[in-house]
């Protein structure tokens, strides 16, 4: 027997909270297609946000909330979060998700918002917690950037031993010692809103500090950014279990480095991590607060820990797990087309030179000189 098509709704960000209980305990989402994240963008970076809904029988059973936003002349609807939002994976609970209900979805955002010109949706995940991702049952390709992670299993021993276990333990044992001859250290997790209004002030200072010798544009520099992972974070820091989490090294009373982390069931992404360019820095704080971290990890049920997008070496001498990462764009009008056949053409381009490292190299030389840095 064939199951009855599921109903398509667009509601806007203020109605939209409550839907994500209705999802049932079971539910899968990506940490930034969350109830809360949702909010919070909306309120602090972009008041142009909405939720496309899919219900069985008035309950909901697949949300996707957006932001629309403005590129040139053309009017995108985007994952809420832009560059922000990675790992990206639609909430929704087990239920059967076809591809004609999507396309029933896109019809009604097109209806409720025909400025809207196209869907495009980035960095997604194909699979989590099991769940596979219905948004790629529509024509997707792959993106440019992987995400690297770690099996877990419990077993820190495990896991350090599958790439070069006595350089690590080595490593970590000579900074132990710096850091205790530099004054002392602990790692720290943030647990009140001073103490994330401490560590995301050092983190902001010092990723703007280390784009700019880059030549990298700073995504957190728009208005309302910083605002909104003050108040998602310190919001997060007094809840019993929660999905935003802020770890720092402190040597000397100082804090060294900032790792900011989120959650999904069984795995637990890294969203960000900075470190201080002091007397300090050639002591690896960053590699050492990985190092911390990823043990704690080992002590809990958690069965991924994952880098999240980008591929790094730091990254690379830890996982054991690759897992690629897909765009899906939607067009909703013939802009919109127009465009998602530019965002294909640009991505084939990003993917064929991210995927040759002497090209890829000399890239990143050449912005940074573009810069003046050398």
């Amino acid at each position: 027997m064939s199951l009855p098509p599921l109903k398509a709704k667009i509601i806007s960000a203020a109605d939209a909270k409550a839907m994500w209980a209705g999802l049932g305990e079971d539910f899968v989402a990506g940490p930034s297609q969350t109830a809360d994240w949702f909010a919070f963008w909306q309120s602090s970076a972009n008041a142009d946000c909405l939720a496309a809904i899919l219900c069985a029988a008035d309950k909901p059973v697949f949300i996707l909330p957006l932001e629309i936003v403005q590129k040139g002349p053309v009017r995108v609807a985007i994952f809420a979060g832009g560059p922000h939002a990675n790992c990206n994976f639609p909430a929704l609970s087990r239920t059967q998700i076809r591809g004609s209900d999507l396309a029933k979805l896109f019809e009604e955002l097109h209806k409720a918002r025909p400025d809207i010109d196209l869907v495009s949706l980035v960095r997604q995940l194909g699979e989590l917690d099991g769940a596979a991702n219905p948004l790629l049952q529509l024509p997707s390709r792959e993106n440019a950037n992987v995400s690297l992670a770690i099996t877990l299993d419990r077993k820190f021993d495990t896991v350090l031993g599958r790439n070069n276990a006595k350089r690590k333990r080595k490593k970590h044992r000579q900074n132990t010692r710096r850091f205790e001859q530099a004054g002392g250290h602990r790692t720290v997790t943030a647990t009140t809103a001073s103490e994330t209004e401490a560590m995301l002030k050092k983190y902001f200072e010092w990723k703007a500090d280390r784009l700019a010798k880059a030549g990298i544009k700073n995504t957190y520099e728009p208005a309302g950014i910083k605002e909104f992972f003050h108040q998602l974070l310190a919001y997060e820091a007094g809840t019993v279990s929660p999905r935003f989490q802020l770890k720092a090294l402190e040597v000397a009373g100082q804090y060294r480095a900032v790792l900011g982390k989120s959650y999904a069931k069984g795995q637990t992404f890294i969203d960000f991590i900075g470190i201080a360019e002091d007397e300090l820095a050639s002591a690896s704080p960053g590699e050492f607060l990985f190092f911390e971290d990823i043990q704690d990890s080992c002590k809990t049920d958690l069965s991924v820990y994952s880098f999240g997008i980008g591929d790094e070496p730091y990254k690379r001498s830890w996982s054991d797990i690759e897992m690629p990462t897909y765009d899906t764009n939607v067009s909703l009008t013939a802009k919109g087309r127009i465009y998602a056949a530019f965002l294909t053409a640009r991505g084939g381009l990003v993917r064929t030179i991210k995927h040759n490292e002497v090209v890829w190299g000399y890239v990143k030389k050449a912005r940074s000189r573009m810069f003046g840095k050398r």
